[in-house]
């Protein structure tokens, strides 16, 4: 399997409702990028529906280093408050 490009993204951290109805409903991290784009976080050894670590991020505006996956984007850095 082929290494994935490390990438930094850049956005405001929010945590909405997602899957709303359904057994996986729950308040996630998400990066919304300028455009609109939205991104599910997640950490290597971080909790899947919940990693506390996200939360005193929640309303900021970050840059985010890390691996595009399907579905999500695995951070693997903060590099800081975005300007």
């Amino acid at each position: 399997m082929e290494a994935q490009e490390t990438i930094t993204l850049e956005g405001r951290v929010e945590r909405p409702l997602v899957a709303a109805g359904s057994k996986s409903q729950r308040r996630a991290a998400l990066l919304v990028l300028d455009d609109g784009t939205r991104h599910l976080l997640r950490r290597p050894g971080g909790h899947a529906l919940h990693d506390p670590w996200f939360d005193a991020l929640v309303g900021h505006r970050v840059r985010l280093r890390g691996h595009l996956r399907p579905g999500f984007f695995l951070v693997s850095a903060l590099e800081g408050h975005a300007a």
